[in-house]
């Protein structure tokens, strides 16, 4: 565990880094050439679309870390979910959960955040792709495909987004077509057969039409090997998109796009850490499936009355003991090490299909006002297995498939009105989608089917307006009414009970695992909720080069329903003798945010600078916890997060660019549901207190070409993947670095980069699984150390 004086001393080390980069910048910096380089271009202000009209990101009054295509391609950056490295505050991780898909995007911002994919929940971060919300985080690990600039914004959206999120905001906008004549190809090799190419061809058809084709293949060897020879971790992912560009008139625009992607892999790579044994005793409400199977597997079958307390005989299941050769046992030789061999032998695989179309049309009716529509409609198309025990045993195993369709209207009116000192938009907000997610589980006890039909939609309309008071002092406020209504009807029912398992149930239970019974009420249930949440901010310029501002906002997310439960809740029965109320589910959670800021940039633009401080209160805020088979959702209670971000980038000389960042975030329970079993003194998962990233570029000039070396540095403190804080699933405090080597041609046509990341192999823990039924810990580790060499050529 890292105490606060050993954070002291990452951070003045750090601070000694910095230094360092500088002087070794200030040393090396070139003079005279610059054509080419990649400092001119990092160094370029940025425009940002984060209040939905463009504006520089230097002048805007919010807590926003933005990327352009061209930085994150210096980073070696390819996939979203590397962005978690690159921000302060911000965990990105892959998190496959239960079903095993190898593609589900869990984002947490200043500490809020969701793990869970599926449909009867929200995401806490909206993730929008030009745009057009994406609902579902299986899928959303996306492939950035020439892409202009990601924008990351922290803290409540609503006033100004479609689609309201409570945490913050992951805006993805793609390079338009235009009107010249353009192409670009690009191949990746590297560690463990990756090969990844990726091409664009932007062609103009007409004086008023353009159109843009990209492709991609990204391809890589799995890292965790099963026994029966299946790659677990692999990477086997196709998409496309194309984008059309119309210009009508010339104050219309439209702009069509139609996106693709492909994923058919044999899901992730998983580990298992820990195995916990035999309890005291037996809950009847969460049944310890290794206890069972240990049991059976020493007696030799089946007993005719349940078991008594206590643990399983030594010689087959106790930690101490050594491994047993009864080959039905389940041990620790199924503990195989971070990224060691798996002897799963259930069906693994993870197959994705994500594609989508929008209609965007900006028409500016006058010079001061402007009409704008966001159509979209996308489908996802997933199912994914994965074998839980790590066993050639069937104590737990996995399958999962998601069908969901959404369909999206937006509708924003923007002007300036009073001689341009008010800014203001003026937004309508419909959403909707349905669909059917099943999840099939074999477990020692029985085999049983969980899920259902999910029918979602939104409603909203919100305003935001920035009243100049005077020329340095400016006022924003914002208002939003949002109505959600959920709709679930459970498909569930008991397939098969074992029957090596019955006599190690007591008859009650026997009674409801018979096969046919459903598992929940067959009955749909709605949830309707509405809200308003306001926000307001107060900037000044105190010149051209410092800004500051405070803020107040609020925000929410519905409640929604738990899916996923065992043993069965029969009305009248193990339930209320109302069906509808035997179908659970939870409130809405609520956040209050407060926060000050400044931004800062040099006369000479050498010098960039942003920080904010803020404190959110956190009601009635979402956990998952495993009260028994399965992850339930529950209102845990109330949270404070304090923490703070500060983020620079300096330019030394022509030929050198430092970027460094820090964040800290510090959140703890207020009061807690003593049904959660979490204990108050437990941190929030998923939350590094201390977030840091430096990173150092600079250029030499040979003639007509560039050679561009770079290194990045980001560090990460303690983390914890469960609501319990399990010891298993702790990843201890971390650092990476990177390299990179580019040579390109002066006019930027041509480029060959040689590439490591995880330098130090570093193997950490990206995220954990743990059931108090299943009683083992998984865990998905880095790849660690990889190479690559990339090959880059433009017109």
């Amino acid at each position: 565990m890292f105490s606060d004086r050993c954070h002291e001393s990452v951070i003045r080390r750090y601070a000694r880094h910095l230094v360092f980069l500088a002087a070794l910048g200030g040393c090396c910096s070139a003079t005279a050439q610059t054509s080419g380089g990649s400092v001119s271009v990092l160094s370029e202000e940025i425009t940002v679309t984060a209040r939905r009209r463009e504006e520089s990101l230097d002048d805007l009054p919010l807590s926003v870390t933005a990327f352009t295509g061209v930085s994150l391609e210096a980073r070696g950056v390819e996939r979203i979910g590397d962005l978690g490295h690159l921000s302060p505050n911000v965990t990105f991780q892959n998190n496959p959960s239960f079903g095993g898909s190898g593609n589900v995007a869990s984002i947490y911002i200043r500490g809020i955040g969701s793990k869970e994919f599926t449909p009867t929940t929200d995401p806490s971060v909206g993730l929008y792709m030009d745009g057009v919300y994406i609902a579902r985080s299986v899928g959303a690990i996306l492939d950035l495909l020439d892409f202009e600039r990601v924008e990351i914004l922290r803290g409540p959206q609503g006033t100004l987004f479609g689609r309201n999120t409570i945490g913050g905001a992951v805006s993805i906008t793609v390079v338009k077509p235009h009107d010249e004549f353009a192409a670009s190809f690009s191949m990746t090799g590297g560690t463990d057969s990756r090969f990844d190419a990726k091409g664009s061809v932007n062609l103009p058809l007409s004086e008023r039409l353009f159109a843009k084709v990209t492709a991609a293949t990204f391809n890589q060897d799995g890292y965790v090997n099963r026994v029966d020879g299946i790659d677990l971790g692999e990477d086997d992912t196709n998409a496309a998109r194309l984008d059309v560009r119309w210009l009508p008139s010339d104050s219309v625009t439209v702009d069509w796009s139609l996106d693709w992607t492909k994923d058919s892999e044999n899901g992730p790579a998983m580990s298992l850490i820990d195995i916990r044994f035999g309890p005291a005793t037996i809950d009847p409400s969460t049944p310890p499936f290794v206890f069972f199977n240990n049991v059976a597997a020493t007696i030799g079958g089946a007993v005719p009355n349940p078991l008594p307390p206590g643990p399983p005989p030594p010689e087959c299941a106790t930690a101490a003991a050594p491994l047993s050769a009864n080959p039905l046992c389940y041990d620790y030789r199924y503990v195989t090490g971070i990224n060691g061999p798996n002897a799963g032998t259930a069906p693994a695989f993870s197959h994705t299909t994500v594609w989508g179309t929008a209609l965007n049309v900006s028409w500016d009716i006058t010079d001061q006002l402007e009409l704008r529509s966001i159509t979209a409609f996308r489908e996802l198309n997933s199912e994914f297995s994965r074998d839980g025990d790590h066993s050639p045993l069937t104590i737990s195993q996995f399958y999962d498939s998601l069908d969901q369709q959404q369909l999206s209207e937006e509708l924003q009116l923007l002007g300036k009105s009073f001689d341009d000192r008010l800014n203001w938009i003026v937004g309508l907000y419909w959403f909707q989608e349905d669909g059917l997610n099943v999840n099939l589980l074999d477990f020692i006890i029985s085999s049983f089917r969980s899920g259902g039909y999910f029918d979602n939609s939104s409603k909203a309309i919100f305003a935001q307006g920035t009243y100049d008071l005077t020329d340095r002092l400016h006022l924003t406020a914002g208002l939003r009414w949002t109505e959600d209504e959920k709709k679930f009807l459970p498909d569930q029912a008991i397939y098969t009970l074992n029957p090596a398992m019955a006599g190690y149930l007591s008859p009650p239970q026997q009674f409801i695992f018979q096969p046919g019974t459903p598992i929940l009420p067959s009955i749909e249930k709605t949830l309707k909720e509405s809200q308003a949440t306001p926000m307001v901010n107060l900037s000044f310029d105190w010149s051209e080069a410092l800004m500051t501002y405070v803020s107040y906002s609020e925000g929410f997310k519905s409640g929604g329903f738990t899916q996923r439960v065992l043993p069965p809740l029969i009305p009248g029965i193990t339930c209320s003798p109302v069906p509808e109320d035997c179908i659970p589910g939870f409130d809405p959670e609520f956040v209050t945010v407060y926060e000050a800021g400044f931004r800062y940039v040099s006369p000479d633009s050498k010098i960039r600078a942003s920080g904010a401080v803020y404190h959110t209160d956190y009601e009635d805020l979402q956990i998952s916890v495993f009260t028994s088979v399965a992850p339930v959702f529950k209102n845990a209670g109330g949270a404070s997060i304090d923490g703070f971000e500060l983020e620079g980038q300096f330019a030394l000389g022509s030929a050198t660019f430092v970027e460094s960042s820090v964040g800290y975030t510090d959140a703890g329970y207020d009061e807690i549901d003593p049904s959660t079993h979490v204990d108050i003194t437990n941190e929030l998962e998923r939350i590094s207190k201390w977030s840091l990233n430096a990173g150092l570029t600079h250029d030499l000039f040979l003639g007509n070409y560039v050679l561009t070396p770079r290194v990045d540095w980001s560090y990460r403190s303690k983390l914890y993947n469960d609501a319990f804080n399990a010891p298993q699933l702790t990843q201890g405090s971390y650092s990476l670095m990177n390299a990179s080597l580019t040579l390109r041609d002066a006019d930027r046509h041509y480029s060959v980069a040689l590439g490591v990341t995880n330098l130090s192999d570093e193997k950490y823990l990206i995220s954990g699984v743990f059931g108090d039924a299943f009683s083992s810990y998984e865990g998905l580790y880095d790849r660690g150390r990889q190479w690559y060499l990339r090959l880059n050529w433009s017109h």
